[in-house]
């Protein structure tokens, strides 16, 4: 089984030309505890900005200084009115005192929510939803 896992981890960590979100859908429903091309511990370390810097990466995007915090996602590409977000744009956002960094997916109907593709959610890659309001910046 690990020879499989290391095989599979090997052939897509292959760079390639790619969008970001298509790229991170790759890796949905990975675990923490299978992160270890991230180089880093998840149980010490959110690692939501070392997935996207990773992600960025591998689609030929350069992430930003310090991509292991995820408020230095702020400064990534370019900024984007959140009314105008696309699926695959960067967004941050705030959670309490912290900050959280994820890829856009859609916005509920109402746009109270909105859903966000990413690392470190519930412990694993995978689509999740927050408060529209908590949205701090969108990026491109």
């Amino acid at each position: 089984m690990k020879v499989i896992l290391v095989i599979v981890l090997t052939v897509l960590a292959v760079p390639c030309e790619a969008d970001m979100m298509g790229t991170a859908s790759k890796y949905k429903s990975m675990h923490e505890r299978s992160i270890s091309f991230l180089s880093i511990n998840p149980r010490r370390v959110s690692w939501c900005g070392a997935f996207l810097a990773f992600v960025a990466k591998r689609s030929s995007r350069q992430p930003p200084p310090n991509p292991n915090m995820a408020v230095s996602w702020r400064k990534f590409g370019k900024p984007v009115f959140f009314r105008a977000a696309r699926r695959g744009d960067v967004v941050v956002i705030r959670t309490g005192r912290r900050f959280h960094v994820s890829l856009f997916d859609h916005i509920d109907q109402r746009r109270q929510y909105v859903y966000l593709f990413g690392g470190n959610q519930s412990n694993r890659v995978q689509l999740s939803r927050y408060r529209a309001s908590s949205v701090v910046a969108v990026r491109r």
